[in-house]
């Protein structure tokens, strides 16, 4: 669903098996988001889908590292599949964006991927939570600026500006913003964004499909962090 008809306040769990960088994000980050109301939190998933009503929940925000049994991409597996439509936003304090691109093609879509670093940047996590809400996908940028095509990628054949556009829609950016970052028209970008569905051969919009989430997705599975360059497995 379009951004516009996000209800608010946005009915929000947060799972993270640390209590002291729980109360942080309940209390002093997500806090600051005006529009979230964190609903309930957990130290654990399983303590999660036990407990939470998924009718009572718009979107889970959770580390990937739980420690031991279930993880934060598995938790969010089973609630996205107990309530579908529901956003879940990743923290993790490695750069593993690709692990996006492995999700069951039922849930994917509607996920978000933040550095730990990153959640005092309310801007950046209300985007996400917004994204994942909506059905989108929302890399962290300080994530996407160190990713580069693996050596035998379909994106080997974009432009600089392209990938830069391309990096950009994995943001979870509009064309609005990806215009005034790169200093273009926004015609320009949805030329550019065009250019890039042609060249990549994505179907447009329809029904259950959505055409960025799929150039995002695509986009993380033939990329790697800068200096790790490999070819893509088979």
């Amino acid at each position: 669903m379009p951004s516009s008809a996000i209800a608010s306040p946005i009915r929000l769990v947060v799972v993270e098996d640390e209590p002291l960088y729980r109360d942080l994000l309940v209390s002093s980050m997500v806090s600051r988001l005006g529009e979230v109301d964190v609903v309930a939190s957990y130290a654990d998933g399983e303590s999660m889908l036990t407990d939470v009503d998924p009718d009572t929940v718009d979107a889970l925000l959770t580390d990937i590292d739980l420690g031991s049994g279930m993880d934060g991409t598995q938790a969010g597996i089973a609630l996205r599949r107990r309530r579908p439509g529901l956003g879940v936003i990743l923290l993790s304090n490695l750069a593993m964006p690709g692990l996006l691109a492995t999700l069951p093609e039922d849930v994917q879509g509607g996920w978000a991927y933040l550095l730990k670093t990153s959640v005092t940047d309310v801007d950046q996590v209300g985007l996400a939570i917004h994204e994942a809400i909506a059905g989108r996908v929302a890399v962290d940028a300080a994530v996407t600026r160190n990713l580069v095509p693996t050596a035998d990628s379909p994106l080997q054949q974009l432009s600089h500006r392209q990938m830069q556009v391309l990096s950009s829609i994995a943001n979870g950016w509009s064309n609005k913003r990806i215009s005034e970052a790169l200093h273009v028209s926004v015609r320009t970008v949805e030329s550019n964004v065009s250019d890039i569905i042609a060249a990549l051969d994505v179907p447009r919009d329809a029904d259950g499909f959505n055409t960025r989430v799929a150039l995002a997705v695509l986009y993380l599975r033939h990329s790697v962090t800068d200096g790790v360059r490999r070819h893509t497995p088979p």
